[in-house]
């Protein structure tokens, strides 16, 4: 399986790769931008499938609810995958977050904002 992810807490080449590989690989991702976060996840609490006109394809929103470990307070963070499904195996997975939700919940909105700049 392929998967491209991308988590905005940390800038480590561990966490942030563009392609993971095989599913060992795409686990091991998981578990470290999940470990280098303060968020920690307690369960996917809201699933809605949507089938597309490729029969390979589907997409999926989630909601991902868990506690800040620094805050204790709970999160939830909606989330979507977009799978490709080839003879009962992933092979493709885009995994999008509301990065500007996590940025706030994890008390890094206004760090996140300033690295922005100005815009020019």
């Amino acid at each position: 399986m392929r998967l491209t992810r991308c988590t905005s807490s940390r800038s480590s080449s561990q966490v942030c790769r563009e392609r993971y590989e095989g599913r060992e690989e795409v686990r091991a991702g998981y578990r470290a931008a999940w470990g280098a976060s303060r968020a920690e996840p307690q369960e996917i609490c809201e699933v809605v499938v949507h089938e597309s006109v490729d029969p390979e394809v589907i997409t999926v929103e989630q909601t991902v609810c868990g506690v800040v470990t620094t805050t204790g307070e709970s999160f939830s963070f909606p989330g979507l995958l977009v799978l490709r499904v080839r003879n009962g195996l992933i092979v493709h997975a885009r995994d999008y977050m509301d990065g500007v939700r996590v940025a706030h919940t994890m008390g890094r909105l206004a760090a996140v904002a300033a690295s922005l700049g100005d815009g020019q």
